[in-house]
């Protein structure tokens, strides 16, 4: 990343991405701020539909299909257990990501060109605050 020219302060600097009066650099491109229109920060929810399918569909055919496995007397061991331990770890791993699942916040800053992704992070707070930097730095930029 290359530092800033002496005619622009820089006003953030972290992970990678770098804002001064002038441009956004980050993810290896450099925005002009004159010519960004539109500053947003998009909230993500992780796609929870198919562990939530998963979770049920190994509980309501699974663990009946490991019932009846366990009663069949044609049924090897091998074979039941290695279905039963198959099973149970489907089920806590469905179980953990559900736990486990957050939110991310991406800053997009949109052009004529189209929308461009520059920073992800999974504190609100902190996203907001940086498109908030950014939109004044562009309405700054505009006044001048």
């Amino acid at each position: 990343m290359a530092p800033p020219a002496p005619s622009e302060a820089p006003l953030f600097q972290e992970a990678g991405m770098l804002v001064t009066t002038e441009r956004v650099v980050a993810r290896g491109k450099t925005l002009l701020l004159a010519d960004i229109q539109r500053v947003e920060s998009v909230r993500r929810t992780p796609r929870m539909v198919p562990v939530i399918a998963t979770l049920g569909l190994s509980m309501s055919v699974g663990l009946p299909a490991l019932s009846a496995l366990s009663v069949s007397a044609s049924a090897s061991r091998g074979v039941y257990e290695a279905a039963l331990i198959a099973v149970v770890l489907v089920i806590f791993g469905c179980i953990a990501r559900l736990v486990l699942a957050e939110e991310s916040y991406r800053l997009m800053l949109h052009t004529r060109a189209g929308a461009w992704r520059v920073h992800t992070s999974k504190d609100a707070q902190g996203s907001i605050r940086l498109a908030g930097l950014i939109q004044e730095a562009v309405a700054a930029r505009l006044r001048r």
